[in-house]
């Protein structure tokens, strides 16, 4: 499993527990939840002016990212996202 840093944005908190139930259809698992708040878009997006920011740490086989950006794209419930895969640290110091 890999795990990826995914920022999506709702029109309604109450619509994270289906966002999370989504997740584990496709063996994904929820590591950590960081909540942004109520923010104003720059543009409306499907007539929303605003939306819930929210970041989740996640793990996911990469096979099952790609069916569960599909998902994504055609579900309701998030207006947008965005995936970045997350670096293993390194113990090392740089010199």
């Amino acid at each position: 499993m890999t795990t990826y840093e995914l920022t999506f944005l709702v029109e309604d908190p109450k619509s994270l527990t289906k966002l999370e139930e989504v997740l584990t259809t496709f063996g994904g698992k929820k590591i950590k939840e960081l909540p942004w708040g109520k923010r104003l878009l720059e543009y409306p997006i499907e007539k929303q002016s605003q939306a819930e920011y929210y970041t989740w740490h996640i793990t996911i086989d990469k096979n099952k990212l790609n069916e569960l950006k599909i998902k994504l794209n055609y579900d309701k419930v998030v207006l947008r996202y965005l995936f970045l895969m997350k670096e293993e640290a390194t113990t090392e110091p740089k010199k």
